[in-house]
């Protein structure tokens, strides 16, 4: 790869094209062998990205060298929307396809699929909602967001709004302004209850989706990231869910939150082990506590997962109702 190509995909983001290359002096029939070879990722006819790029990026990362792919390829006035602009902006996704890139056409196309690419019409002036993110035009961070609402799943809707709120804890005033914009989108009544339910407060996915089931299952919604304390003041951690009648803790646990908490020179064993004490001495104080699992929360679990966390809801109550009496007494 000539230093000149290096230099065009660093300005692309990732990419170049085949005439890019070309005009650095490589052929097709270099290009073949590179990806046959697997040196080059294909991205799409004409365009391609360096193996090594491609496999470090996780799949929202894919999803947008594929985007910028499909945007440069295009002939009119385009933006990234939905989905493909969440990713962009790096906002969390979920229960979302990203096996297709979304466009928008501001160039007064029709609504159309093709060639993994599905080009939106629209019929309003959205240019004030469109802006220039690493070099290419997309939603803006609160449009996107409620175009995930209203595409996608409820799960899906408010990774996307929790994860977007706690890299943006400012977004929340732009996307209550958006309301009306989308009141007659399609999706909008589910879009709207996404906004209800979005709290930049959640950690990670897991969590947005524990929640998410909570409110599909009529378990009252817990205080988020609540910190215990013990009986001399001292913080003894910080809990993903507290319910603060029953005096009932709640743990979403996942790989990547172990994969956070890792600390310089510790094995994961050790990260699980501290968490575990951790976890004992929160249970101190009469606390009930409730863990999840990615398991636990799916579609084919979730009723069983719920119906279990009411009863110990509702046994912490007693405990703590019980507690309370006889102190009184």
């Amino acid at each position: 790869m000539t230093q000149n190509l290096g230099q065009i995909i660093e300005a692309n983001g990732g990419i170049f094209s085949r005439r890019q290359a070309l005009d650095c002096g490589e052929t097709d029939r270099v290009l073949a062998i590179a990806v046959r070879e697997g040196v080059l990722v294909r991205l799409r006819r004409g365009f391609y990205v360096p193996a090594d790029i491609y496999a470090a990026a996780d799949p929202s990362g894919k999803h947008v060298l594929h985007a910028r792919a499909a945007l440069t390829a295009q002939r009119g006035r385009v933006a990234l929307t939905g989905v493909s602009a969440a990713a962009l902006h790096g906002f969390a996704i979920h229960d979302t396809s990203l096996e297709v890139v979304h466009l928008v056409r501001l160039d007064g196309g029709s609504t159309r699929t093709e060639a993994g690419i599905v080009h939106h019409g629209t019929r309003q002036d959205i240019e004030d909602e469109i802006g220039s993110y690493q070099g290419i035009l997309a939603s803006v961070p609160n449009r996107a967001v409620w175009e995930v609402a209203c595409q996608s799943s409820l799960e899906g809707g408010v990774v996307t709004a929790d994860s977007a709120l706690h890299r943006f804890p400012n977004l929340k005033d732009s996307l209550e302004a958006l309301h009306d914009r989308f009141a007659l989108f399609p999706g909008s009544v589910k879009g709207r209850t996404v906004m209800r339910l979005a709290d930049g407060r959640s950690d990670s996915p897991g969590e947005s989706v524990t929640r998410v089931k909570f409110f599909r299952y009529g378990i009252p919604i817990p205080d988020l990231q609540h910190d215990v304390i013990d009986n001399r003041g001292v913080l003894i951690g910080r809990s993903d869910f507290y319910w603060e009648d029953c005096r009932h803790l709640g743990e979403f646990d996942g790989k990547i939150k172990y994969e956070k908490l890792l600390r310089a020179g510790e094995s994961a064993s050790d990260c699980v082990f501290r968490e575990k004490r951790r976890e004992d001495a929160m249970r101190a104080g009469s606390r009930g506590m409730t863990r999840f699992v990615w398991a636990d929360v799916m579609r084919h679990s979730a009723r069983r997962t719920m119906t279990d966390l009411r009863a110990a809801l509702e046994q912490s109550r007693r405990l703590y109702v019980r507690g309370r009496t006889i102190i009184a007494s």
